[in-house]
């Protein structure tokens, strides 16, 4: 073989793992179907008998998304709200023994929502989609007089931390207000083109530009943005997400109140059962509470 037709030969190698990666990588990133029942059957919080509306959000794109708007009893209105940003597979319905988890220890109202073309809501898939479906869902919350407008903060997990980071990073660059009481984000990433390359391991991709990539969700570029509150849950025996990604995450941070938390037997899936995952998060909420309030456009004048 000469040395031409070995160059030829690697771009050409190149050309098609490129190629594969693109076209697969929906696939890879977006399992509503996983499991099989995911789209027919969703479960309510009827099983932890949890108080809750059904909800559906329309998108301004006119999709249609299902929720659960889970409410505490008493002084509803005094409570912090959480907006829950699950991951890539499944629906809220598998959420909910967590949801209760935070609803019990917490105190906490939340409002669990699935993506489109996720359990029950319309549409399909794709990272230009779930940040839109974000803004939507936002908007909904701040328009319900029974939730309190000063504590509304955002939860997500895996690929559910990177659509709540682009919300809080897109909420901080407009100056929106009310500002967002805090951010939690537990095993998320810095951007798919680094989760690529260490989930595949071949050399070829340190050299593909990120044009490349159909969806990025570079949460790295967004963190430092945010300026609200920020607690990173990192589960040390992570799996999936190296626990250095959330550890540059935090460190890129600008935010003057944040924090890192580790949980040493945490794996990807299974952090929140860790012991004194509830209380930390009690914890940081409260002392976000605690904090000044930030001066915005109206008071300044």
């Amino acid at each position: 073989m000469t040395l031409m037709q070995s160059i030829n030969n690697f771009f050409t190698n190149a050309q098609q793992q490129i190629t594969s990666l693109y076209g697969f990588q929906d696939a890879l990133l977006f399992q509503p179907n996983e499991p099989d029942t995911a789209r027919t059957i969703v479960q309510t919080p009827d099983v932890f008998h949890m108080p809750y509306e059904t909800i559906t959000i329309e998108t301004p794109d006119n999709e249609k998304l299902h929720g659960f708007l889970i409410k505490q009893i008493n002084r509803t209105n005094e409570r912090e709200t959480l907006i829950f940003f699950h991951g890539n597979a499944g629906n809220i319905g598998h959420r909910l023994q967590n949801a209760h988890l935070l609803y019990r220890a917490c105190n906490i109202n939340i409002l669990l929502f699935d993506y489109r073309g996720y359990g029950k809501s319309t549409g399909a898939p794709s990272e230009t989609g779930l940040y839109t479906d974000a803004l939507a869902v936002h908007d909904y919350v701040r328009k319900r007089n029974d939730l309190n407008q000063e504590k509304i903060f955002l939860f997500g997990r895996s690929l559910g931390g990177a659509v709540a980071l682009h919300l809080a990073s897109h909420l901080a660059q407009i100056n929106a207000t009310p500002p967002l009481h805090s951010v939690i984000v537990e095993n998320t990433f810095t951007s798919i083109p680094d989760m690529a390359k260490r989930l595949f391991a071949v050399a070829v991709l340190d050299y593909v530009p990120n044009w490349c990539y159909k969806n990025l969700f570079p949460s790295l570029t967004k963190i430092r943005h945010i300026k609200c509150p920020v607690l990173f849950l990192s589960g040390g025996q992570d799996e999936l997400v190296p626990p250095p990604m959330m550890e540059k995450l935090h460190e890129e941070c600008k935010s003057s109140k944040k924090q890192l938390v580790i949980f040493p037997d945490g794996q990807h899936n299974t952090t929140w059962l860790s012991h004194d995952y509830t209380a930390q998060i009690r914890k940081f909420l409260t002392e976000c509470s605690a904090l000044p309030s930030e001066p915005t456009a109206s008071n300044l004048n």
